[in-house]
């Protein structure tokens, strides 16, 4: 069987859910938007749609605001979007900063600069001096790596305006690349405005609702866009790279990263050639496989590299941090593709899973899905082997009752994690309508 990325097999699963489930199956039932998001479920100009579907692993939500609908798959990807909403919101407040930016415009024209300095006189501030003036050369000479005008470009780099948008989003703790419509428009706005007229808005810029620690509903709302990388230990390198690095310059090292986990130089060029990861993406990826310890991770490249939208790659950018977290708490050998998961084998000859999900249901479709794979893996055990659980499965989320006794049945650990904290203890089953997991 072709090998499919974890997430889009999960997402597959949305498809006769309801009049397929045989007897005894489960058939997930809505949720409610109120009951997972609290009082972050509705502000000043958004609301999520009150009836939340779930496909038997991931919430299906509608988000009404004022620059449209927009519909998202999965608690982590919903809390990335309330969190650039909210950033958006104060982007376009008619106060504070939104009034302070209003006053200069993207007409304030001032003489050629690049990075919010004069060209003529690069030498008279500390940011000018000779590494910032390396650094500008070498964001040029490596404009070659970035294929994609969305992720920054040449004359953007000359004039400032990619690097002031850079640094509004490091400001404001999002994604320079955001693929979210509305928030990237006022991005580019306002770092036209900025980069070409010396704008600066360090000072003025308001704190932003839920943008440093976001309310603790869930492991995955607790988590900004880029700097969940804490399950990598590199929060801090990864914040500073996405606000002084251009696009290039962090595919480049995303490049340099990647081929140094495998050998395949056209399996890591179809990686980072696909336009469903932002440069943030990608480079969260190449640090959470380095950080792995797994030297052949062609398996979790080539599910990446295979990622048809926005959702998946997201998940697929979401397991990569699982397995660089879980490396904390079990001691890896290698990748292994079986079925469409993407597999660790440990050491002591286990199998693990790491899958993003909000909550798992034992529905038809995952039974026969974990079943199949439970017999491809009855093949990978070495003979002599111990009897007994010799599989675990992780996910982000939490398991239905029905969902955590049949695995056991087929001899899963069924456990969850945070990707800041690692493994959660409490084995609880959830109710049918669960709150994503508290941190």
């Amino acid at each position: 069987m072709k090998a499919l990325s974890a997430a889009t097999l999960f997402l597959s699963m949305v498809s006769l859910m309801g009049s397929s489930a045989a007897l005894g199956d489960e058939t997930p039932v809505k949720g409610s938007a109120s009951a997972i998001w609290g009082e972050r479920a509705q502000g000043k100009t958004y609301r999520i749609a009150e009836d939340v579907e779930i496909d038997g692993v991931h919430r299906k939500y509608v988000l009404e605001t004022s620059a449209g609908k927009f519909t998202i798959v999965s608690d982590a990807l919903m809390a990335v979007r309330l969190h650039e909403y909210a950033v958006l919101e104060q982007l376009n407040d008619n106060t504070g900063l939104g009034q302070f930016i209003q006053s200069f415009g993207s007409s304030a024209i001032a003489p050629l600069r690049f990075g919010g300095q004069l060209i003529i006189s690069p030498i008279e501030t500390t940011k000018q001096s000779a590494e910032g003036i390396g650094n500008f050369f070498d964001s040029l000479s490596t404009s070659s790596e970035n294929k994609d005008s969305e992720r920054g470009s040449f004359m953007g780099g000359v004039l400032g305006t990619d690097s002031a948008r850079r640094e509004l989003a490091a400001q404001a703790l999002i994604d320079p690349y955001t693929d979210f419509p509305p928030l990237a428009k006022r991005l580019q706005e306002l770092a036209a405005a900025r980069g070409v007229g010396s704008l600066s808005v360090r000072g003025a810029m308001m704190a932003v609702p839920g943008g440093a620690a976001l309310p603790s509903l869930t492991v995955n709302t607790t988590r900004t866009v880029m700097f969940s990388a804490s399950s990598v230990g590199a929060a801090q390198g990864l914040q500073e790279a996405l606000r002084t690095k251009t696009a290039g310059q962090i595919m480049r090292d995303c490049r340099e990263k990647l081929t140094a986990l495998t050998g395949d130089g056209e399996l890591v060029d179809s990686l980072l050639s696909n336009k469903n990861y932002t440069p943030a993406d990608l480079l969260v990826i190449a640090l959470a496989l380095e950080q792995t310890g797994v030297k052949d991770a062609d398996a979790i490249i080539r599910q990446s590299s295979s990622a048809q939208d926005r959702t998946t790659a997201y998940l697929n950018r979401q397991q990569a941090e699982m397995y660089a977290g879980l490396r904390r708490s079990f001691a890896f050998d290698r990748f292994l593709a079986k079925d469409g998961f993407v597999i660790m084998v440990l050491r002591d000859h286990r199998h693990l899973v790491a899958l993003p999900a909000d909550q798992l249901f034992w529905t038809t479709k995952n039974k026969q899905d974990i079943s199949a794979l439970n017999a491809s893996l009855a093949s990978e055990k070495p003979a002599g082997g111990k009897p007994g659980i010799d599989k675990v499965m992780v996910i982000t989320g939490d398991y239905s009752k029905m969902a955590r006794g049949e695995l056991a049945k087929l001899q899963w650990e069924a456990a969850r994690m945070t990707l800041t904290a690692g493994l959660v203890s409490d084995q609880k089953p959830a109710p049918k309508q669960a709150k994503p997991a508290a941190r």
